[in-house]
């Protein structure tokens, strides 16, 4: 076991042509961050809404790191395009507008920037008073299952396709769509605690520390969302087509 886990972070760090030490930097990164969450929830409530709470340190953080993976989510368009993988490129042109969505939701399209009111008709269906989709009554229950959806597909895509010699064949195209087994942890924290949340009711006296932790866990994922697009902005520079020489 100790052998394949030296040989995974050795192709490891050859393929993002990083070294190993960086490698596993990555790879504890999300425990690091889950365990600061935990200790700020120990320190106290004061110190707890400081991390997790209504424009605290995990939700800025968060909206930070989500405009720079917007940011290298169309970097990665435009690469693409040149290379003629425009199939591709759409799909991550699709990215990038969910990335946007996701900004705007962070930050209730403006609102907490300028500080317009909430309207009346928001007001009524949302648990939140804030001008956002994803906090209308309903509307969040669908949003729980997504981050369910996605916290599966980072963890248990590169796992399959890791042990599951036939795909091979199709490495450039799967590396493209499938993040690397190195970000495993960034989506894995996030599905295992969707599958209890979604599934369990937690207990009442823990509830707000529970409920809130979650923004722990968006911020983990976001972080592993980024170097997702860094690892492919690399690739497709690699196989960027070169520019006819000049006679």
């Amino acid at each position: 076991m100790n052998g394949l886990v030296k040989r995974l972070i050795a192709d490891a760090a050859h393929e993002w042509d990083l070294p190993q030490k960086t490698i596993l930097a990555i790879v504890c990164l999300p425990s690091i961050l889950a365990l600061s969450g935990v200790a700020a929830a120990l320190m106290g409530k004061d110190a707890y809404k400081w991390f997790t709470g209504e424009d605290g340190f995990a939700e800025n953080m968060q909206v930070l790191f989500l405009v720079l993976a917007f940011v290298l989510s169309l970097t990665i368009v435009r690469q693409l395009w040149k290379t003629r993988d425009k199939g591709i490129a759409l799909l991550y042109l699709g990215v990038s507008m969910a990335l946007f969505f996701l900004i705007g939701e962070e930050i209730s399209w403006g609102q907490r920037i300028f500080g317009w009111e909430t309207p009346e008709s928001i007001k009524a269906i949302s648990k939140q008073p804030e001008t956002n989709i994803h906090n209308i009554y309903g509307v969040w229950d669908l949003f729980k299952w997504m981050q369910l959806l996605v916290g599966a597909y980072g963890t248990l895509l590169p796992l399959l396709f890791l042990r599951w010699p036939v795909v091979a064949r199709y490495r450039k195209t799967v590396s493209l769509l499938v993040p690397h087994y190195v970000l495993i942890p960034y989506f894995l924290f996030l599905f295992v605690w969707r599958i209890y949340r979604n599934l369990f009711e937690p207990p009442k006296k823990y509830y707000f520390v529970i409920w809130e932790f979650n923004e722990v866990l968006e911020l983990i994922l976001y972080v592993g969302v980024v170097l997702f697009m860094i690892f492919q902005l690399r690739q497709t520079r690699q196989t960027e087509v070169p520019s006819p020489a000049r006679s």
